[in-house]
């Protein structure tokens, strides 16, 4: 990786190189920049694809309702002010179900990102929840360096991570998210589903708020 010692063994050449097959399988369709305004039905097809969508990392009290679930690409210009939300909707609401899938769509560091973050996930959602944070609390562009630099400040081992990073199946996995966000109709994140509904675009902390409540039985 530019700026990394070539003798640290996780240059960006080796990132760049296990992101790059799952690059095409894995971006979200870009035939638009436009995304319809206001709520969509969430679908049969789609629901049916979120439920049995391996790799999501579900933050609060899993299994309960009213449940969020977020697409989310570290380098999207609103990825950190949602995942602060994220934080503050978990804290004050003890039966809240919070999901975020890994949908990178903006470049290769994108990508590399997110496969880090999926092997973190397999090694606990605790670790996963400070990795995550960690990483919203820091400026600037997020690649996978920097994601490895979250993990090892969480208490993993950055190389092992890096191992498990570049394994086939998290390939698959982006897949799945991809093809998610298709049935969403999502181009851009973040995005959410709340209840019943598919929002495009960030959602602030009251709007939040106000949907889930709105979606309690």
């Amino acid at each position: 990786m530019a700026g990394h010692s070539p003798n640290s063994g996780l240059s960006r050449r080796h990132l760049i190189a296990a992101a790059a097959g799952a690059l095409s399988a894995a971006a979200l369709p870009a035939t638009s920049r436009a995304q319809a305004a206001g709520p969509r039905p969430l679908t049969v097809e789609a629901a049916a694809k979120l439920g049995a969508l391996p790799g999501k990392a579900v933050l609060g009290a899993p299994g309960t309702a009213p449940r969020i679930t977020e697409l989310v690409d570290f380098n999207t210009p609103e990825w950190r002010r949602s995942a602060r939300d994220m934080r503050e909707l978990l804290a004050g609401d003890p039966r809240l179900a919070y999901a975020v899938v890994q949908a990178p769509r903006i470049d290769v560091r994108s990508l590399e990102a997110a496969r880090v973050a999926l092997a973190v996930l397999g090694r606990g959602v605790d670790l996963f929840e400070a990795f995550y944070f960690d990483l919203a609390e820091r400026d600037g562009p997020i690649d996978g360096v920097v994601a490895l630099g979250a993990a090892q400040r969480a208490g993993l081992d950055r190389y092992q991570i890096f191992n498990r990073s570049i394994q086939p199946q998290y390939t698959e996995d982006l897949s799945r998210a991809a093809a998610l966000a298709s049935a969403l109709g999502v181009i851009d994140t973040p995005a959410y589903v709340i209840g019943d509904a598919v929002y495009a675009g960030y959602l602030d902390l009251a709007r939040k708020r106000a949907l889930l409540a709105a979606a309690r039985p």
